[in-house]
């Protein structure tokens, strides 16, 4: 058996710097490195030491198996500059430990039942969160809300199978059949009610995507800095300033927007420069959420944009002219009015199709195309199937299941999914 080490803090500067170790080896491999014995679950002060550093740090040991991967952990924890940190690691690699794959740490936590496979996934979601909103929806999952949803209706189907499978084995011990469509229909309900989260919950992890666009000199920029609250964009009284694509993220009521500042859209280019920045404009404004239409109220020229598309038509520059049409928001990037409102309007628009009640939303893609591919085998049963085809739909519709909680998940898919994870988590 290995022992694994990995640095569990981020590459960088910092007061702490941590090494983590797991394995049957991690203490042995330690008090190489340490001056004084360890207490499990008690922080020991004394002296990191090894070739060219020593370092005042405190160890803790967590004996196997009430520890996180379930195995002897020892983490360190020593000052955080990056290059002595990964001395110590080094240094626990020379007397015997084996550098951590990404997410193996985790990984282990998962085979030694520490958590389940949903929570771990979740795990990425709680340290990439950006917003309340991600951290909320990411803390309800890492509390194992969809683990128990999945489970329940993982025991449904079983038990249904059983049921047509007693028949398939014993058909002369029924006089007829009695196909179990209410557990059934139960579990494909509890998956639509899921995957009825899956675009909510696109916005929760990714944010919204919104897209200024209008034509030159309409105030976008401005409009941009304001809602960003910072000189983020290069304002200036000559038009077409802005020649590239500007992006920044800001968080309102709890929910990320990506903002997306984009050079004025015109007929009468004059340079290839603006050229590609009108081009990549209009790319933007095709794969955004929301379209914030800037106007410039004393002018009133619109520039054309798809109407199919959720937007806000926003007139600019109000403190110049009062008196704006009804189809839009008045404001003034430069007084600073309607900018919340403008953010509120956003927030509102992208969440007004929000599932109804309080189910924690599906945010891992990977997730809801395998609950989609269990959705439409279950979908496909009716009473009047044969039953060995009811029973084979079922059974592929639990493999696409249990490859979410972990019941029917193949080595490949493992090392895919805790690829995406640093070396020391």
């Amino acid at each position: 058996m290995k022992t694994i080490v990995g640095i569990a803090t981020p590459v960088g500067f910092g007061g702490v710097g941590i090494v983590r170790l797991s394995g049957v080896n991690a203490l042995g491999i330690v008090f190489q490195m340490f001056n004084r014995p360890l207490k499990p679950r008690y922080a020991t002060l004394g002296t990191i030491s090894g070739k060219n550093f020593t370092d005042t740090a405190l160890v803790i040991y967590f004996p196997a198996p009430h520890s996180f991967t379930g195995e002897d952990v020892v983490e360190i924890q020593a000052h955080g500059g990056w290059h002595l940190v990964n001395r110590i690691m080094q240094t626990a690699i020379q007397c015997g430990a084996t550098p951590a794959e990404p997410g193996e740490f985790t990984r282990l936590a998962v085979m030694n039942n520490k958590m389940t496979l949903t929570q771990a996934e979740s795990t990425l979601d709680l340290i990439n969160a950006e917003s309340d909103a991600e951290l909320q929806n990411a803390s309800r999952l890492m509390s194992g809300e969809l683990q128990t949803l999945l489970s329940g209706l993982e025991n449904n189907l079983v038990e249904a199978r059983a049921q047509i499978d007693a028949y398939l084995d014993y058909p002369e011990d029924l006089d007829s059949p009695t196909i179990p469509m209410k557990q059934i229909n139960q579990a494909k309900n509890i998956i639509d009610d899921l995957l009825s989260t899956a675009k909510h919950g696109q916005i929760i992890k990714n944010g919204i995507n919104v897209c200024i666009i209008g034509c030159p000199n309409a105030g976008k920029s401005s409009l941009f800095n304001a809602l960003v609250g910072d000189n983020r964009s290069i304002v200036t009284d000559i038009a077409g300033t802005t020649t590239d694509v500007i992006a920044e993220k800001i968080t309102y009521q709890g929910i990320k927007i990506n903002l997306i500042d984009t050079a004025g859209i015109h007929d009468d280019v004059t340079s290839a420069i603006e050229e590609q920045g009108i081009a990549r404009a209009k790319n933007m404004l095709q794969n955004a959420d929301i379209l914030l239409v800037v106007v410039d109220a004393t002018t009133r020229v619109m520039v054309d944009f798809p109407h199919d598309k959720q937007h806000l038509i926003i007139y600019n520059k109000s403190d110049l002219c009062p008196n704006t049409p009804p189809d839009g928001i008045a404001v003034s990037a430069k007084t600073g009015q309607n900018i919340n409102l403008i953010l509120a309007k956003i927030v509102e628009m992208a969440t007004r199709t929000a599932p109804v009640g309080n189910l924690v939303n599906l945010t891992n893609e990977r997730q809801a195309n395998l609950l989609r591919e269990a959705q439409t085998l279950l979908a496909a049963i009716n009473s009047n199937e044969p039953l060995d085809k009811i029973s084979a739909n079922i059974t592929l519709a639990l493999s696409y299941i249990g490859k979410i909680t972990g019941t029917d998940v193949d080595e490949r898919t493992l090392d895919e999914i805790f690829s995406k994870f640093c070396l020391g988590k």
